[in-house]
């Protein structure tokens, strides 16, 4: 939804009696946007299938309990909903100052806070972008293209819920999946298809908890590059995380938790996760055929202690197809796979037996006009013997006892402006 700015500034400023925001803000320059997405879907989780009890599994992993921790239930959920708000000024000389705030909205139940997603200043010109701000990483936006039927993350039919994560743990910091905060990011102009992106962003003194003794600096690099011409797209990226911990940060402490140790406490330990991704799209008639590749490594250097985390690698990868058969009808149909991989503990013997997993998912979408439609979605996300690979997106965020399979189904309504 495309608005004249100084038709909005002349609104605001009569019923808030300031004219001089007017005069400070109104030019023919100017361009306003506001723009959004509502996603409410009716949902039903379930799961079944959790390790028998006292069946060995992987030192990353929780004790197997035999009994399942995902509830079988419907929920109402809203998914990637969001709205957003945007503009820009023309300076002339070819540059052109934007800025953009977009922020989840919780349509189901209220309530919520500003600048949870893609936010940022920056300046536009013939060379390519810079903005600044809370953004989404090249690695994630360059990988992931086709997304599953108007949605590329937040839903439990996303490829990410496996093919970014790890099998033994939930927490953010071991994802490639990534937003970031505190950005300066650089993408270039478009050389006949071709562009190049850089993101550099620095965590607060505390992120996450793991700056034990001030001398650890969490920071994010992550780069790619991608070419588009015709029915084709290539991308190949990559990423490292500086001192985010994400192998420690997803074991499990205490009774029942992993036997291998976190290394989040002690100061003299630090931490580098890389990731590297290709991804190729090829678009004929109807349908468009998706398939990415990763393999991602979480190192952490000078651990001493008996069973502490060392290291993790694993490859994952996924195949997607959408079809659009009609301007109304269309489906789409994914497969996702993560190795189980390999692992090292301090002094002690490491097995990634049973971290793999998969995620088979279907859809079929029909569009009432190009901006909303109506949907319905399965996915069968199944965890090998020591794996809690999960993509609930209950409110309550359960996470899957080792080797606990999910089930979801949905039916809702997608309406964009």
């Amino acid at each position: 939804m495309s608005l004249n700015r100084k038709a909005i500034v002349v609104a605001v400023g009569a019923a808030l009696a300031a004219p001089c925001a007017y005069a400070q803000t109104a030019g023919t320059g100017d361009k306003w946007e506001i723009y959004g997405k509502f996603y409410p879907e009716w949902t039903h989780q379930s799961g079944n299938g959790a390790t028998d009890v006292g069946t060995t599994v992987s030192q990353l992993s929780t004790a197997a309990t035999g009994t399942t921790a995902i509830i079988s239930r419907w929920e109402m959920q809203i998914s990637n909903t969001y709205i957003g708000f945007r503009g820009q000024r023309d300076l002339g000389g070819g540059m052109k100052a934007i800025g953009q705030l977009e922020q989840q909205v919780a349509i189901d139940e209220g309530g919520g806070t500003f600048a949870t997603r893609d936010s940022f200043a920056g300046i536009a010109a013939d060379w390519g972008t810079v903005r600044l701000g809370n953004m989404d990483t090249p690695f994630k936006k360059y990988g992931d293209v086709l997304g599953f039927l108007g949605v590329s993350s937040g839903n439990f039919v996303t490829a990410n819920n496996i093919s970014r994560k790890v099998g033994f743990g939930d927490n953010a910091a071991a994802s490639f999946n990534l937003r970031r905060a505190n950005a300066i990011d650089f993408a270039s102009a478009n050389f006949s298809g071709l562009q190049v992106g850089v993101q550099y962003s620095i965590g607060n003194p505390t992120e996450a908890g793991i700056n034990p003794a001030g001398n650890r600096f969490p920071r994010v690099i992550s780069l790619g590059v991608k070419w588009e011409q015709g029915p084709f797209y290539l991308a190949a990226a990559g990423e490292r995380h500086f001192d985010l911990f994400g192998g420690s940060n997803s074991l499990v402490a205490g009774a029942g938790g992993s036997v291998a140790t976190s290394n989040v406490a002690n100061a003299n330990v630090n931490s580098k996760d890389t990731a590297v991704q290709l991804t190729g799209v090829y678009k004929v008639g109807v349908h468009s055929f998706e398939v990415d590749w990763n393999t991602k490594q979480y190192k952490e250097n000078g651990a001493s202690a008996t069973n502490a985390f060392e290291e993790y690698k694993n490859n994952a990868y996924a195949a997607i197809w959408e079809g659009r058969w009609t301007n109304q009808w269309r489906t789409s149909l994914s497969y996702v796979k993560a190795t189980a991989g390999s692992c090292t503990i301090v002094n002690a013997s490491c097995s990634a037996d049973g971290l793999d997993g998969n995620l088979v998912a279907a859809g079929v979408a029909y569009y009432l006009d190009p901006s909303t439609y109506l949907f319905g979605l399965f996915a069968r996300l199944t965890n090998g013997s020591s794996a809690r690979f999960n993509n609930n997106g209950s409110t309550t965020k359960l996470t899957p006892n080792a080797g606990e399979d999910i089930t979801q189904v949905s039916v809702g309504l997608a309406y964009s402006f």
